[in-house]
């Protein structure tokens, strides 16, 4: 009887060490960084800036012609393709085949549109007043639009209201009407902006689907360059002394403090789980990337200063003044770069095989069922084979217990996994 009781603890405790090492290697694998692998997207010695990124495309504006224009390259074919009129454009924003920006042909800024897929260019908004900084989502561009806000003291434009145009019904419509309306953002029925109708700038939200407007923040400290995604919108914030960066998720009404630091952190960007920003601790302007899931903070290294990164998925993209010189005479960088950085995690390996057992010879065949798209992989099969193939066939002559380990590796790092005695050939 005591000895059926030493054999039962002794299983519990087995068991609950085997339940435990798959829960720390669980939480190991959830919590391991992921590493920034760099591409350099331009290679020229004149200025790229504002890179913006959808899917498999990176815009940004080049000078390269002498005017700023709006340069676009498809990460799958490389190829690039620009606008080509003579007056500058600026500030892109894209969406699927959609690229938007803010074009000077007219003589003052007014919004364009450029349809990829069929090289069409369409003037958005009319008129003789200026349209800058456009953001678009699905078949909606908005924009800051000074056509209601008279010359005022110090800004002989007048003052900005948010509009919107709907690319499907030709419809504009005009968002707000406070007349100090600045940096719109857009996500599905929500636009956001920075507004100054309090006397300090706050965070402000439209529904489109409800027609209604709520106030996000609510103190005297400024808050600007909204950014949103799915239900959380970013912000930096001054609340604080220097620029940090700050969420609102409006799926709880919590607002969070995403940096806590005396640097200055600014221009933040959001997409699912993850911001982006700009931030001053190291001594120059670094691309910083906030996991909320996994709360992990990464950034890039360099010396250069690297600044308004935007983020879709897996890919960052920033501009980067590694390659360029500053100028004395006009106090200014030039020669900025586009970068593409990609979030690439250390692999986690695992496999199955089938079958496990059998008489001799037996063929197993191996899939490699690894996480974290390993680049390289090496098997071995405990009878002194080993297979650098992804899903190898393996034949065992002799009987015996074999075991089986696979190591997998990318940019990001290695792992290995060993199963003793997992194979058993009779």
């Amino acid at each position: 009887m005591n000895n059926k009781k030493k054999f039962y603890s002794l299983a519990l405790a087995s068991t609950f060490l085997a339940i435990f090492l798959i829960f720390v290697s669980s939480v190991a694998s959830a919590a391991s960084s992921p590493t920034i692998i760099e591409t350099k997207i331009t290679s020229n010695t004149s200025d790229s800036e504002y890179p913006v990124i959808y899917g498999n495309k990176i815009a940004w504006q080049d000078d390269r012609n002498g005017n700023w224009d709006i340069y676009m390259q498809d990460l799958s074919t490389k190829q690039q393709i620009h606008t080509t009129n003579l007056a500058n454009q600026v500030h892109p924003a894209i969406y699927g085949n959609n690229v938007v920006w803010e074009d000077y042909q007219n003589g003052n800024p007014n919004i364009y549109l450029q349809d990829l897929s069929t090289k069409k260019q369409t003037r958005i908004a009319i008129g003789t007043a200026y349209q800058r900084n456009p953001a678009i989502y699905g078949n909606r561009i908005v924009w800051e639009d000074y056509r209601n806000g008279p010359p005022v003291e110090g800004n002989a434009n007048g003052n900005p209201d948010i509009y919107m145009y709907d690319i499907s019904t030709k419809k504009e419509t005009r968002i707000t009407t406070s007349e100090l309306a600045y940096n719109p953002a857009i996500y599905d029925n929500k636009i956001v902006w920075d507004d100054w109708r309090s006397g300090s700038s706050d965070i402000y939200m439209y529904d489109l689907s409800t027609k209604k407007e709520t106030r996000i923040t609510t103190n005297e400290a400024r808050q600007e360059h909204p950014a949103i995604n799915n239900n959380r919108i970013v912000w930096h914030d001054t609340r604080n002394g220097e620029l940090e960066i700050y969420m609102y998720d409006l799926s709880n009404k919590k607002e969070t403090r995403i940096t806590k630091n005396s640097s200055v952190s600014l221009s933040p960007t959001i997409y699912g789980n993850r911001i982006v920003w700009e931030d001053t601790r190291n001594g120059n302007s670094d691309t910083y990337v906030y996991d909320l899931s996994t709360r992990q903070e990464i950034h890039t290294i360099g010396k250069s200063d690297k600044g308004f990164p935007t983020i879709y998925y897996d890919r960052i993209v920033w501009m980067d003044n590694r390659n360029g010189y500053y100028d004395n005479m006009d106090g200014n960088w030039h020669n900025w770069d586009i970068y593409m950085g990609t979030l690439i995690y250390p692999p986690i390996a695992a496999f199955s095989t089938s079958p496990i057992s059998g008489k001799a010879p037996l063929t197993v065949k191996f899939t490699d069922k690894s996480t974290g798209s390993p680049t390289s992989r090496f098997w071995d099969f405990g009878d002194k084979s080993t297979s650098t193939t992804q899903n190898p066939a393996h034949k065992y002559a002799k009987a015996g217990r074999y075991t089986v380990s696979l190591t997998v590796k990318n940019a990001a790092g290695s792992n290995s996994i060993t199963k003793s005695k997992y194979i058993t050939v009779k």
